[in-house]
This record gives structure tokens, C-alpha cells and sequence, in this order.
């Protein structure tokens, strides 16, 4: 197992922002919705309006959990990007509408979702994932020829000539020409 570039860390670390709101939303809501009805209604103007917010508010909280693993994995960054983006337009909303409360809680969650978002688009990021990064070339793999096709195949998430790179480090190759007494 490979542990995550510092990077990666902190853009989960600013990702789970919404989680703790969302769950307390879900458990709230789906109280409110279905078990222990208040007048008038927080959010919709009917119970199940209640109870359907807090069934989507706990979807949100399960899909937020799964995109972060997911990138947190090296899987996949755009499903974290577009939770982080709806987030952050959410948030933005909140902050704009004075009529959804007080806006210290949508203020902290656009921090956060904004971090992670530029933390998920910095170089390291892109590399976690295997992604290339715009504007710049493919490099091959160390130890392996840029003429070689099978270098830079994928293979699912795994390339060939990776595993050779641990092998073949400097003076370890052995098609590599010693030049250490070239001087002497």
C-alpha cells in the first residue's frame, strides 16, 4: 500500500467539511419527516417534505464518504471535484440568501470546499490518481525506454515498468554501461 502525498491529505482533510452537517441534517430531518413531527415544518411546508430532505441530506452524506475513499485511494478525483463543487455552490447560495440562517456554517463550509478543490488540482494530485497533468508531456517510466509501448500501458490502474522501477534504481541496471572509471 502506498501512503497519499501530503497534497491528497489535506484536500480529504477539507473535503469531509460538510460530512458532520450533513449527517446531523439527515438524523434532524428524517426525525422531524417521519417520527416526531414539528409545526410548522423547518425546511418544506409537509412532513414528508421533512423526512424526503433528510433521506437526500443522509444520499449527500454517503456520496460525500464514498467520492473521498475514492480519491483517498487513488481511484478517482472527479467524483470528489463535483461533490466538492456542489458544496461550495450550495454554500454560496446559503451565503447569499438571507432568509437560510445565519451564515457562519455556509461561510465555513465554502472555505473548506474551496480548499479541497484547489488542493485536488495541484500536481501531486493529478500524479495520485495517474492522471496526466494539462500542459505537460508523458514522461516514461524510469528504467524503460521511451520507445517502448508496454511502458506506459495501462494494465487497470497499474503500468507496466512500475514494478521495474524499484529494481533497476541508479547502478543496479544491468544493461546500464558503467562509467564510473570513464575519468580515472
Amino acid at each position: 500500500m502506498r501512503e497519499a502525498p501530503p497534497v491528497v491529505i489535506g484536500a480529504v482533510a477539507a473535503g469531509v467539511g460538510p460530512t458532520p452537517f450533513l449527517a446531523v441534517y439527515a438524523v434532524l430531518f428524517i426525525a422531524h419527516g417521519f417520527f416526531r413531527p414539528v409545526q410548522p415544518p423547518d425546511i418544506t411546508t409537509t412532513r414528508t417534505g421533512e423526512g424526503l430532505a433528510g433521506i437526500i441530506a443522509f444520499a449527500v452524506f454517503l456520496a460525500i464518504i464514498i467520492t473521498i475513499f475514492s480519491f483517498l485511494n487513488g481511484r478517482r478525483r472527479w467524483p470528489f471535484v463535483i461533490g466538492q463543487l456542489g458544496t461550495l455552490v450550495t454554500s454560496v447560495d446559503f451565503l447569499i440568501d438571507s432568509t437560510t440562517g445565519s451564515p457562519a456554517v455556509p461561510a465555513v463550509l465554502v472555505l473548506t470546499s474551496a480548499t479541497a478543490l484547489v488542493l485536488a488540482y495541484l500536481p501531486p494530485s493529478w500524479a495520485w490518481v495517474g492522471a496526466r497533468i494539462p500542459g505537460r508531456t508523458a514522461e516514461p517510466a524510469l528504467g524503460t525506454r521511451a520507445t517502448s509501448p508496454p511502458a506506459l500501458k495501462h494494465v487497470g490502474r497499474r503500468r507496466f515498468g512500475l514494478a521495474r522501477r524499484a529494481s533497476t534504481g541508479p547502478g543496479l541496471d544491468p544493461s546500464a554501461e558503467d562509467r564510473s572509471d570513464a575519468n580515472a
